[in-house]
């Protein structure tokens, strides 16, 4: 027996200037005006002081592992090549992204990676292709 569920999901005003960013091959912060501290993923709220945040910055897309783990076992529940998953912080940034490394970087905690954005484009976290060691 299938049951089907759609939903949508906003993203809300944070998350759709990161998602515009990703679309235009930037990473982008929420920063707060208060206390100065900057999150990515986008927060509309200040997770340190509480207050609303409304201003929205760039910041370099170099970032550091901070964890990561291989896992053979796809989305679908099938397994499949070994894939490296891991967890980056942005310079100067609280919280971070959980992403794909790219198959010829060998993972390490402290590594320096960059986004892989896509040719192709539309506003999604699938923008980031993967992470790469950074130059």
């Amino acid at each position: 027996m299938d049951i089907e569920s759609q939903y949508e999901y906003p993203a809300g005003v944070a998350l759709s200037k990161f998602l515009e960013g990703l679309r235009n091959g930037k990473i982008i912060a929420s920063r707060c005006e208060k206390c100065f501290s900057k999150h990515v993923p986008p927060r509309a709220y200040c997770l340190d002081c509480f207050k609303p945040i409304n201003e929205y910055i760039e910041v370099d897309p170099v970032a550091e592992v901070q964890t990561y783990t291989r896992s053979r076992l796809l989305a679908v529940g099938e397994t499949g090549e070994e894939i490296v998953w891991v967890f980056v912080r942005f310079v100067d940034t609280l919280g971070g992204l959980l992403h794909m490394l790219d198959t010829a970087t060998t993972p390490r905690i402290g590594l320096k990676v960059k986004p892989v954005f896509r040719e192709k484009r539309v506003g999604s976290i699938h923008d980031i292709k993967c992470f790469t060691a950074a130059d």
